[in-house]
């Protein structure tokens, strides 16, 4: 019977083990076949096949399947995968045959856009047979085969019935050239394997023998936006010249691409109807041909409109031969003298040709084509703004170069600032190390003496960059100099140099990513550096969606608009890609009368914004946007919401805390929901110091300790207990008393190497003064806060008096202590007075970073009871905003965190300028971090902590 249940045991847990997710990693030496025979087991969804940069030899994925809910990805690893299938027995580079639910992503390394470059015979990327939901992403596909990417499977137009069907094809951000068809979606020959659910978009695709892009047998739901097709039919193959091409039997909403060069037209239209053509960019070729073929729907439409024509070739625009489906063709845009529409289709019934205008078209620009880089310029007009593929360079700078280090990334957190100054390390970035070149200039020193525990200065390099060397050069005075990098509550040590030779350059390999290294000295102030040399390259981080809440979002319309503007952000979990949003636009007022109107959004801190979307629901009319903050706002782009129900695309490419919206004329600029990318900028401030805060005086207090806060951590327990260091919390300390009763004594002796309490205060406390009373044995007594994870020491008390009360001045925030014994169990200590404030959630931020709520507006500040300051850092201008409360006399004094003050002046603040600007004049002239009192002649006192850069 036990056998019987072990066997049943072992049975489930075999098949629990199977169901559970695997990554598997295929390098150059996996066989070409991949399958469930090759991987040892079938796949499932949530599976991950990593691709091994070392992989040259092509794959044939069969029978590999993901499920509905997740798919089976394979992804590069550890670089860019080449394959180069030329010259041998397969077909093609990567094969999919008969597989479902697949994404096959270059994303796998953030040095390469394209973490996969394919070449074969004849395909780079098919997807094969009874394949279906199929995703291809960041792929590169460059060969004189046939096919760049394939889908389908030959019927001879002779399919199964019930018809294959190949649902949820989606092929983006892929670049082919140089092939005979760059995408082949579907057989040509109708009826065939039905194709249902596509998106092919942001896809550059050039120099094609043939179409850039055909497509057929593609039933419903078919959307092809925002590709970049360059340079189609090189062969001049008859009927096979055109750059995009809608097969047979083929519906497709066709939007926001650019078809530039073909000697025969951009588009050559067959399908069945349902077809919409709109905001395309179409130059030399022969614009649009609309035909029929086998199989027509007669209720469905084909729809040309708001395209632009640029240079068009031969004796008409758009050409027509469709006599079964209404053809409209209006609103366009052409700049070559002839016919726009011609009909000859035999039926004069079946189409309209309205407001198609004859103007002057801009020609579309590009950053630099040179390099592949098919973003487009600035210049261009707005109109182009969500056109073409996302451009962008391919490599993202893998080889490591020196990074010039500036003196705005440098911060000095040494009070008061450095005797010799961080620059120092700095300023001679011009040498060269291979031809032994020697700094000459002054070494950093933070201090006559090592006065502090440590000194450090900061380096923001502005990004993340991987960090491949660092160079000291040494000019000898043996100490140690630290670097460390990460941020401020989470520093790591990267090296220590014992700076042990002379006019020397010390090389340091390294291998991190970062935005922030700290340069410390933790042993003597003579650790003489006079250079700093560092090699790398910047790393490219992925934007996420930023979610804005209604409390981000700040209504400045007067009396409020009528359509409130938290329209713009209630459908924030839409997917872009496959829905569109449903609710009212932002609509602030009837008319123009109380023009402009605003909105502004505060993002909370600052962040990059890499692209900005508008879903426009169309009133043809501009919508602004601007970045920045109050007083100080710039443009960053205006959306002519030419479209309907459309998602314009703005690739942005900036850092900032606000956005501002706008309608500067007219309220009926129709957008009914904004999705925002990016990523949040860690700022100098968050690295080492509190975030700008504004601090009330809070009055403090004796914090009770009681019993049962405390956990000894001693194994089997103090000899001793902890319990003595709080059993005398009624004293009266003001007066001197002092404690009688027995100080904590965790063992007999140093048995282990430390011991500890743990101090529970049940919240966040703000902590001020921790006071000791010492009983005598002269024995480190050392306490720190933090959590379990993450201790940090905020002082050590040498015992070093006897029946004194020993003050200890703190400026934490924390729910936990911690009291240790690190040297000797005779550290006597018999009472421990804590005084200090709790943190509410109104009350001033702590150094873990807690902020208030201060509302950011620029007309609606009087109503705030906080200030608003800007920049910071500072460099030049320092920004403070006053609130109503605060109107009248202020006593202003700028002093240093050791409390020597720089500027201090009286100023009178009215509600007609409520704003005071302190110039360079008055502002400190070493960085650093500094604080700014505010006293009120009401009696109120504020702090603004800041820092100059």
């Amino acid at each position: 019977m036990k056998d019987i249940y072990l066997c049943i045991l072992a049975l489930c847990f075999s098949l629990f083990s199977y169901t559970q997710n695997q990554n598997i990693t295929i390098d150059n030496s996996f066989p070409y076949h991949v399958n469930e025979q090759t991987l040892g087991r079938a796949t499932i969804g949530g599976d991950t096949i990593f691709v091994s940069a070392t992989r040259t030899n092509p794959l044939r994925f069969q029978f590999t399947n993901g499920d509905s809910n997740k798919p089976l990805v394979i992804i590069n690893k550890g670089g860019q995968v080449k394959i180069d299938s030329k010259n041998v027995y397969t077909w093609g580079a990567i094969t999919f045959e008969s597989c479902k639910y697949i994404k096959i992503s270059g994303a796998g390394h953030p040095n390469y856009k394209y973490g996969f470059e394919l070449a074969a015979d004849e395909c780079g990327l098919a997807f094969a047979d009874l394949s279906s939901d199929c995703e291809a992403e960041f792929i590169k596909i460059s060969h004189d085969g046939f096919f760049g990417i394939m889908a389908k499977k030959n019927y001879d137009g002779n399919p199964p019935v019930p018809y294959p069907v190949f649902e949820n094809l989606i092929i983006h951000d892929c670049f082919i050239e140089n092939v005979s068809e760059g995408m082949y979606l579907g057989e040509t020959k109708s009826p065939g394997m039905e194709f249902k659910h596509v998106k092919i978009y942001n896809n550059i695709v050039r120099n094609t023998l043939r179409e850039s892009i055909q497509i057929a047998n593609m039933v419903e739901d078919v959307e092809i936006y925002n590709n970049t097709l360059l340079n189609a039919g090189l062969a001049n193959i008859t009927y096979q010249t055109s750059i995009l091409q809608i097969g047979d039997n083929s519906v497709a909403n066709v939007y926001n691409n650019i078809l530039i060069k073909a000697p025969s037209t951009g588009i050559a239209v067959y399908g069945k109807g349902d077809c919409t053509f709109t905001n395309n960019y179409l130059a030399s070729n022969l614009g649009i041909f609309v035909d029929n073929r086998t199989i027509s729907d007669s209720a469905a439409s084909m729809k040309i409109e708001q395209n632009y024509f640029n240079g068009i070739n031969g004796n008409q625009v758009v050409k027509n031969y469709n006599e079964i489906n209404y053809v409209t063709v209006q609103d366009n845009k052409y700049n070559t003298d002839i016919t726009f529409f011609l009909n000859q289709s035999g039926n004069s019934n079946n189409f309209t040709a309205a407001n198609n205008a004859l103007t002057s078209i801009a020609e579309i620009e590009f950053k630099d084509s040179a390099t592949n880089d098919y973003s487009l310029a600035s210049t261009n007009p707005i109109e182009y703004q969500n056109m073409g593929a996302p451009g962008g360079p391919e490599y993202f700078d893998p080889v490591p170069k020196k990074i010039r280090i500036k003196p705005e990334m440098i911060t000095d957190l040494v009070q008061g600032g450095s005797v010799n100054s961080p620059l120092f390390l700095f300023d001679e970035q011009n040498l060269n190390i291979e031809t032994n070149d020697h700094a000459i200039s002054n070494s950093w020193k933070p201090d006559y003496t090592m006065n502090k525990t440590s000194y450090h200065a900061v380096i923001d390099l502005g990004q993340d960059y991987y960090i491949s060397e660092i160079n000291l050069h040494d000019m000898h005075n043996t100490f140690n100099f630290t670097l460390e990098y990460g941020n401020a509550s989470n520093w790591s040590s990267l090296f220590i140099d014992p700076c042990n030779t002379f006019n020397t350059w010390s090389k340091n390999e390294t291998d991190i990513t970062t935005r922030f290294l700290r340069v410390s000295m933790y042993q003597d102030v003579f650790a003489a550096v006079n250079e700093i040399i560092i090699y790398g390259y910047p790393v490219v981080k992925k934007s996420k969606q930023i979610v804005v809440t209604p409390s981000m979002v700040e209504d400045l319309v007067p009396g409020g608009s009528l359509n409130s503007p938290l329209f713009l952000f209630d459908e924030q979990n839409l997917n872009l890609e496959t829905e569109h949003a449903t609710s009212n636009s932002w609509k602030p007022y009837y008319n123009n009368a109380n023009a402009p109107y605003y909105v502004v959004i505060d993002l909370g801190q600052e962040y990059h914004i890499s692209e900005i979307n508008l879903h426009d629901m169309n009133d043809k009319n501009n919508f602004t946007i601007a970045y920045g903050y109050p007083e100080n706002w710039s443009t960053l782009f205006v959306d002519s919401l030419n479209m309907f129900k459309v998602w314009n695309k703005h690739i942005t490419n900036i850092s900032t805390r606000y956005l501002r919206l706008s309608m500067q004329d007219s309220p009926y600029a129709a957008v009914n929901e904004i999705i925002i990318y990016g990523y949040p900028v860690i700022s100098v401030l968050e690295i080492e110091e509190e975030v700008i805060v504004e601090e009330e005086v809070t009055a403090n207090e004796h914090i009770i300790i009681t019993s049962n806060m405390i956990t000894d951590l001693v194994a089997g327990g103090s000899i001793q207990s902890p319990l003595f260091l709080f059993d005398e919390q009624n004293l009266d300390f003001l007066s001197n008393s002092h404690a009688t009763s027995s100080s904590w004594k965790p063992a007999y002796t140093m048995i282990k190497p430390s011991y500890h309490v743990l101090i529970d205060l049940g919240q966040e406390y703000h902590i001020s003064e921790i006071n000791l009373h010492d009983m005598h044995d002269t024995k480190d007594f050392t306490v720190a806060y933090g959590n379990v994870s993450n201790w940090t020491t905020l002082f050590v008390d040498p015992c070093e008096t006897f029946n004194t009360w020993s003050k200890n001045t703190t400026a934490v925030t924390t729910r936990y202590l911690r009291f240790s014994m690190y040297q000797s169990v005779n550290a006597s200590v018999n009472e421990v007075f804590i005084f200090g404030y709790p943190i509410t959630v109104n009350s001033a931020k702590s150094n873990k970073n807690k902020k208030t709520e201060t509302k950011k507006s620029n007309e609606i500040l009087l109503d705030s009871s906080n200030f608003e300051s800007y920049p910071n850092p500072i460099k030049q201008k320092f920004n403070i905003r006053f609130p109503l409360k605060m109107l009248g006399r202020n006593k202003l004094i700028i002093s240093d965190i050791l409390g020597k003050i720089y500027f201090s002046k009286e100023v009178l603040i009215n509600s007609k300028n409520t704003t005071l600007i302190l110039d360079n004049t008055q502002l400190p002239k070493t960085n650093g971090i500094y604080t700014l009192s505010i006293l009120n002649e009401s009696g109120q006192l504020k702090f603004l902590k800041f820092i100059k850069n």
